[in-house]
């Protein structure tokens, strides 16, 4: 009979194991070792942990819970928490982390965690107080500080947010800063690079199954394209790319769709247009990794990548003969595990491959895919619904509020005064950034009256409404992609200006495939004169109205079979080099 290990050996087997990346051999001797010590908490935790990083959300849970059962630890109670976060049950996150804090007050974690719990239900005034309490015990707590700059820009707090910018800026590389905040704050794309780079190695553990990897025996006379998303509901993924696969020669290419976290709607609209729709939602990463490899693909293309819901942990496994980032992130993932990205030579010229992983595969006109759906017959709203005034000239942005920035609003208040009859309609996001930028409109001693705030509606009224627009006022680091299709559509005018990354410069590779480079600026100068002529020269306003609305090249732009065809050319390219 063999003697009964010590818990100091399992542990130190199981830190060993869980070391060499094998995390079902470390989970394997974690229930090993609960069979001789089933009342260890630390092991129930550990088990959890493991099981998250895994993806087996509901599983760990299970663990942690056990664990609370035999002993009310600050730890347990705080990675319940962090579960909850996950699963966007924000109050029970905050219940479970203020437990964690009337046992340790100093709890660094569990501060944290309730910021990032009231920053879910967008109570930016509670979440501040927990940042800054985390922030009391470690001034220099990166997360706390992604968390703050993050909750500045949601709600245009711009008195502080050069300086938190600037601590950020000293951390670069430490791998907490997630590539999606980077590059709407920073436009450099080497620093970019720098930031994707170790937010992966940092935050996505090694997960590679030596004994699942693709094999190339696909035998088939069609190429084998697999997409996985997890945006296939009410999304800006699925808004653009809902006609997308109906395009798609089914007698040449197999089109297969691993689609998680989407509405039956949806399926059921996009499983008519395709091979075969494969659901694998609420399925851990171990069996997708297994789903996956079973259909032999030629090419897996990833429509989410850094976004939220990724699958990034599973796309470090080989699971198709070429691995391909598209949509999701205007950005490098950071990651070796994809083989290309499709681009443009305008949001990506050739010069910036240094700062990516992957390698460019240039669509021939733009890179963004939208409905194909002209949206001139849609605009059905009048300026009294929407609370604008009759015989004003509105000026619009309907980007998220975290894309602008001072520097963009100080000009649109310029705008603002040189064109009196002017409004500004903006997207009421938050309580707390309308306030913000209502005081300081009034700072800048503009009537608070100019600006109007259109509340969250259904997609098709929005539409409806977007045609009362006269110019859409893009933002700088992080232009309107979807937002800048919808305006485009709409018949509307976009004035943008030319940045140096992806993000920034996705409106102008729009823009250029229509032939409205004029209004694509170099400076902030530029873009007021450029907004100021077309409010006030009716002419020239009516000649890009003509450019928007008709001729080949916007005739072009619509045509989804096009577009598509272009890109199965791209697609046919990668899997021959």
């Amino acid at each position: 009979m063999s003697e009964k290990k010590s818990l100091e050996e399992y542990i130190f087997e199981i830190r060993n194991i869980i070391k060499s990346g094998n995390l079902n051999q470390g989970l394997i001797e974690i229930q090993n070792a609960l069979k001789d010590y089933p009342s260890n908490p630390k092991l129930h935790i550990n088990a959890g942990n493991i099981l998250k990083l895994k993806g087996e959300i509901k599983q760990a849970e299970e663990y942690y819970l056990q664990a609370l059962s035999i002993y009310k630890s600050k730890e347990v109670l705080n990675n319940l928490s962090v579960i909850e976060i996950e699963k966007e049950n924000y109050l029970q996150a905050i219940t479970y982390a203020k437990e964690a804090i009337n046992i340790d007050k100093a709890y660094i974690d569990a501060n944290y965690n309730i910021a990032l719990a009231f920053e879910g239900i967008k109570d930016y005034e509670q979440c501040i107080i927990y940042i800054n309490n985390t922030l009391r015990f470690d001034e220099n707590n990166s997360k706390a500080l992604v968390l703050l700059f993050r909750v500045l820009k949601d709600t245009c707090e711009w008195e502080n947010i050069d300086q938190t910018s600037e601590k950020l800026n000293v951390m670069v590389g430490n791998g907490i800063e997630h590539p999606f905040l980077n590059i709407s704050r920073c436009d450099d794309e080497k620093t970019n690079f720098e930031v994707a780079n170790s937010w992966k190695k940092n935050n996505i553990p090694l997960h590679v199954k030596d004994t699942m990897a693709y094999v190339d025996q696909n035998k088939s006379d069609k190429i084998k394209v697999g997409y996985i998303c997890g945006e296939f509901r009410n999304h800006p993924t699925f808004h653009l790319m809902k006609n997308f696969f109906s395009e798609h020669n089914l007698k040449k290419f197999n089109i297969y769709l691993f689609s998680y976290n989407h509405t039956q709607e949806c399926k059921e609209k996009l499983t008519k247009d395709i091979t075969e729709f494969i659901d694998i939602d609420n399925i851990d990463d171990d069996e997708i990794i297994k789903i996956i490899l079973s259909y032999q693909l030629d090419i897996l293309i990833d429509l989410s990548i850094l976004i939220p819901n990724n699958k990034l942990r599973i796309m470090q496994n080989k699971l198709a003969k070429k691995t391909i980032s598209y949509l999701g992130y205007p950005g490098t993932s950071g990651s070796d595990d994809y083989d290309y990205i499709v681009t443009d030579k305008t949001v990506t010229p050739e010069h910036q491959q240094q700062f990516y992983t992957e390698k460019f595969l240039y669509m021939p006109r733009y890179y963004q895919i939208n409905d194909g759906e002209k949206k001139f017959d849609k605009l059905k709203a009048t300026k009294e619904e929407c609370g604008l005034p009759k015989n004003s000239i509105v000026l619009a942005c309907f980007n998220q509020p975290y894309k602008i920035e001072k520097t963009m609003f100080d000009c649109w208040l310029k705008i603002l005064k040189d064109l009196p009859k002017s409004v500004l309609w903006l997207l009421n996001d938050n309580q707390k950034n309308k306030i913000n930028l209502l005081k300081y409109v009034k700072e800048n001693n503009i009537d608070q009256k100019r600006i109007i705030f259109a509340e969250r509606v259904s997609r098709d009224e929005h539409i409806k409404r977007l045609g009362l627009a006269d110019i859409m006022l893009d933002t700088r680091f992080y232009n309107g992609h979807t937002t800048t299709t919808d305006a485009i559509q709409c018949g509307i005018p976009v004035v943008t200006l030319c940045g140096k990354h992806f993000a920034s410069r996705v409106t102008m590779s729009l823009l250029k495939a229509l032939d409205l480079e004029e209004l694509t600026t170099k400076d902030i100068d530029e873009y007021k004169n450029t907004v100021i002529k077309l409010a006030k020269d009716k002419k020239y306003k009516v000649k890009i109205k003509d450019k928007l609305t008709s001729g080949k090249l916007i005739d072009d732009f619509y045509n989804i079979k096009k577009f598509v065809k272009e890109f199965e050319d791209l697609l046919e390219h990668s899997i021959g080099n």
